[in-house]
């Protein structure tokens, strides 16, 4: 109830859209805008790593969305759950988040109070102070936009290896970070991925900032595109 109560006032085009919900005997139903082409999870598994002009693409589809929600007025809400199955992707080819399950209204006298309690939200995409159970705030989701975007670029989640779990507890305790090597990412990528993940929640950048560093990447990958290039596959 708390997720419809929310979910039926958002209004954005990088959000799903809520349309209704059907009142089943044992559970609700939510009705939203039918999404062909599935989920971020199920294009990275088709298609594997994404080139430059998509990935940034993606990920500005994605800021935008989420910074609408961390200035959602009276109150900014926190996503909590961004992973790649919570990205659905509409016909037009844009971005979209969804699921509001665990998202909270942050409250401008608590909004670096908050403690996750239990086993919830997703380990591999958690931010290391939500997984040590300390107070959090907004920047808890530019940490798994973070790791949304260095899936993007790697085709898929790094160390796969190793269980969601165990790569929570690394980050959290021996502030481990998914290697970045050169070849496949740009170092303006590079950067901005390192910002956002940062051990200092304080240190990582707003959504609004992150956009403003993503428009600015992306026009100066087109100013380097050379006249006649038609492959966007060609790693900058």
């Amino acid at each position: 109830m708390k997720e419809l109560a929310l979910w039926q006032r958002l209004r954005h085009p990088n959000i799903a859209q809520f349309l209704g919900v059907l009142n089943n005997s044992d559970r609700l139903i939510f009705l939203t805008e039918y999404f062909r082409n599935g989920s971020l999870y199920d294009i990275l598994k088709k298609k594997g790593r994404l080139d430059t002009p998509t990935a940034v693409s993606y990920a500005l589809d994605i800021a935008r969305g989420m910074n609408y929600l961390h200035q959602h007025k009276p109150h900014a809400i926190i996503h909590r759950d961004l992973t790649p199955r919570n990205i659905l992707q509409d016909e037009a080819g844009h971005l979209k988040v969804t699921d509001f399950g665990l998202s909270k209204i942050a409250q401008e006298k608590d909004a670096y109070g908050y403690k996750m309690t239990g086993g919830t939200g997703s380990y591999r995409y958690m931010a290391p102070e939500v997984y040590r159970r300390e107070s959090y705030g907004k920047s808890v989701d530019v940490f798994s936009f973070a790791l949304l975007v260095h899936e993007m670029f790697l085709g898929g989640p790094s160390n796969r290896a190793e269980t969601a779990e165990q790569i929570a507890d690394r980050r959290a305790y021996e502030d481990f970070r998914p290697p970045l090597s050169s070849i496949v990412y740009p170092e303006s990528i590079k950067t901005l991925l390192r910002e956002c993940w940062h051990k200092n929640p304080d240190c990582r950048p707003t959504f609004e900032e992150i956009i403003i560093k993503l428009e600015s990447i992306e026009e100066s990958f087109q100013k380097e595109k050379p006249m006649g290039d038609c492959c966007s596959c060609s790693i900058l």
